[in-house]
Formats: structure tokens, sequence, C-alpha cells
């Protein structure tokens, strides 16, 4: 048998290959890490996971995730009353921060407990900005005179990362709470209603949870196989996102009636890779998309397949996005000044055309509501492919900011 081994504090990791005839050269029985046994408890595991990433197996929790980069360990996190502290903070190359909470699922209140313990530390760390979380970073490494540590390990494993764009990216993911979280453990048995209720009470908005599962196989050499797993059933909840009008999540509300079977909507592979596959269309948007306009801010995740482009008020963001059979960008106006705004831009709607080159529609909600919407679309069936529909929304995006940004900052002048 041909095996690869590591060593951590004198404990032998090997990664077994299977012989030509597909039959193991030794018998390994499924342990566990139980605490209190020399120093297999949940501290050995947090060094184990911060030591080899490659056990955080990040690509199979979501597609194309890629990489695992571990961050700092014991990241301190300040909350009324005191300090707590997050296992592991780790980083994705989409500049996704990652959460790692390490837990022995000895009962189900501890399963209840860390549940909630690793929502809490992601709603602690949504409120840092990426200067609060790189002074963290400084104190909790020996980085303490690097001037963008979390950059330049993330530039370890990536060498053609760019800072700006990382940083950018990082900054969003603290923004939002765009975070995935990992909850691993020594043999995860999940009690869905529990995580169910714990993530609906949560104010996280775009966080992703996962569980890792890690198994410790030995043999009658006392050698040690550890297979990292995702469990099937990892729950993922389909949520309706409140934001404030800076964009932040307020809080989660169930898309249905039934939250068992909203759930088992969620979990069905199909629609969680389809999902997943609209998530890396619209990232690779953000990535690429120009706009002429040098005030611009970035565009954002918003739900499924679609994302905003903040704009001024009263405006407050365009909205990008792909239905079953078409793809669009819109303006939606709505209250006093937004629909006041509308009124304008309706009364100019004929010159708006011409000066844009764009086919722009004006649309009136019913008598009363005060809403207006200027929107852009085309059919699916006239691009070819995700390439064609990128470029189309890129150049539309362009397009239709460099023209309403200026009737935003004029009509708010003649309105003062």
């Amino acid at each position: 048998m041909m095996s690869l081994r590591y060593r951590l504090r004198g404990f032998k990791l090997v990664a077994m290959l299977v012989e030509s005839d597909g039959q193991h050269s030794s018998s390994f029985r499924r342990t566990r890490i139980r605490a209190g046994e020399g120093t297999q408890d949940e501290k050995w595991l947090q060094t184990l996971l911060f030591a080899r990433p490659d056990l955080v197996i990040l690509d199979r929790m979501e597609a194309d995730a890629g990489a695992f980069v571990p961050i700092a360990r014991e990241l301190p996190l300040a909350r009324e009353g005191g300090v707590v502290f997050l296992d592991i903070l780790g980083i994705s190359r989409s500049g996704r921060l990652v959460l790692v909470e390490c837990k022995l699922w000895r009962n189900p209140q501890a399963r209840r407990e860390v549940i909630a313990q690793i929502l809490e530390y992601a709603a602690l760390a949504r409120g840092l900005s990426y200067g609060d979380l790189t002074a963290k970073v400084r104190q909790s490494t020996a980085r303490r005179s690097s001037a963008n540590p979390m950059y330049e390990l993330a530039r370890q494993k990536w060498p053609d990362l760019d800072e700006s764009v990382f940083v950018d990216a990082v900054s969003r993911s603290l923004d939002l709470g765009d975070f995935h979280l990992i909850v691993a453990g020594d043999g995860i048995r999940s009690d869905l209603h529990a995580i169910s209720d714990h993530l609906n009470a949560s104010g996280l908005a775009a966080a992703r949870f996962s569980l890792l599962e890690i198994q410790l196989w030995k043999d009658d050499q006392d050698r040690t196989l550890i297979v990292p797993s995702v469990p099937v059933r990892t729950e993922v909840i389909q949520q309706r996102v409140l934001m404030t009008e800076t964009g932040r999540p307020l809080r989660i509300e169930e898309t249905g009636d039934d939250v068992a079977e909203a759930s088992e909507q969620v979990v069905d592979p199909e629609q969680a890779k389809q999902r997943t596959s609209n998530r890396i269309f619209w990232q690779s948007f953000i990535d690429t998309v120009k706009f002429d306009h040098p005030d611009q801010p970035v565009p954002r995740h918003g739900g499924n397949n679609w994302v905003r482009v903040p704009l001024p008020k009263p405006v407050k963001w365009m909205t990008a996005y792909r239905s079953r059979d078409k793809l669009g960008l819109f303006l939606a106006l709505s209250d006093d000044e937004g629909f006041a705004f509308y009124e304008w831009l309706e009364g100019q709607a004929d010159a708006l055309r011409q000066e844009s080159g764009l086919p722009l529609t004006f649309e009136q909600g019913p008598s009363g509501s005060n809403k207006g919407q200027v929107s852009l679309t085309v059919p699916k069936a006239e691009l070819v492919d995700d390439i064609a529909q990128l470029e189309w929304l890129r150049e539309g995006a362009n397009r239709l900011v460099t023209l309403f940004r200026p009737l935003i900052s004029r009509w708010v002048e003649q309105a003062a």
C-alpha cells in the first residue's frame, strides 16, 4: 500500500491510497474524537483544520467555491457584557468570509447551542468594517507589522489576486453578512428543526450554513485516516430579506406558510444546483462590470438571480435580474419623493430614449399607489449563452447609470 503521511503535534495523519485491484491493504475502523482523551478534543480539531485547510472542503459545500484559506484562530469579537472567540476565521477566493466553529456533538443540546453560537459570531462580525477586522487579525496573529494581513495570506494561495478587488469583496461580505458558516464536528446528527429555528430567528440575510463532519478511522497499526464529509441534509433555508435604506438586512421571514415544505424545496438537489449557478453568474457580473461614472459603487448581491446596483436617493438602487424568459434592469420608484422623481422622468421619456439609445419602458402602478418603474428588458431567446447575457447586462447597466446619475443630481438640486 502507498501512503502519504503528515504530522501534527505528534499525531500521525495518513492519507491512504487504494491499490489497483480496488482493495485496501489494511482494515480501518471508525472511531470518535472524544474530549479528555489525549489531545483529540475540540481544541485539537480546531488546530487540525487550521493547519490542514484542505480538510475544509468548501467546494463540496458550494459549487465552485474553491479553496479555503485560514486567516486567524480564536478571533476576539466584542459583545455586550464581554468578549467571545471565533474558532477559525477564513476566506474563499471570491472574498466571502468563512466562519468555522468546532464542536464535539455529544448531545442535542450541544448541537443547538453551537448553531446559536456561530450565528451570534456572524452577527457580531457583520458590524465590522474592513479596517476593524484587519486590526483584529493583526492582534490575533503574528502579522502586526503587515499593512494588509488578510490579503497577504490570501495571496499566498492565489498569487494573481488583485488587492483592491479583494478588499472590496471582503467589505461587501462584512456589510451584507454574506458569510459561509461552518460547524465542524465528529459525527453530524443534524437536528433540522433546531437549525431552522435558529436560522429563521437570526438577522443574517445572505449567510450560508453548512455542516462539516470529520471522520476518524483507525487500523490495527494505530494509524489514523481522517476523512472530511458534508452531510447530505445540510440545511439551506429559503428566505425573504427585508433591507434598510442603506441596503443592510433587517430580519428574515419565511417565504412560505409551511417551514418544513419550504425547507424540502430548497434541499432539492436540482434547485440548490440552480441557485448556486445563478450566484456564480451574478458574481461574474459584479466582478467584471465597468462603469464610466467614477462615483458608481460596485453592484451587490440581492436574492436568487438578481443584484442591486446602488444609486443615490430617491432611487436607492437599480435592479438587474434574469427570469425564465427575459433579462432586465429597472428602477422601482415609490413613496412621495420617489414617485415625484418618476413623474419628472416620465415627462422626458422620449428625450431619455433618444439620449440613451435604449428602448426604455415607463410604467405607473395602480392609481393612488405612488409607484412607478423605468425598465429595460430583452427576451432571453435573443442571447445565446451566459457570455452574451453578461455582455448585455454590463452594457445596459453602465449606460443606465451614465444616464440616470446626472438626472438624479439635477432633480435633487431643483427640489432643494
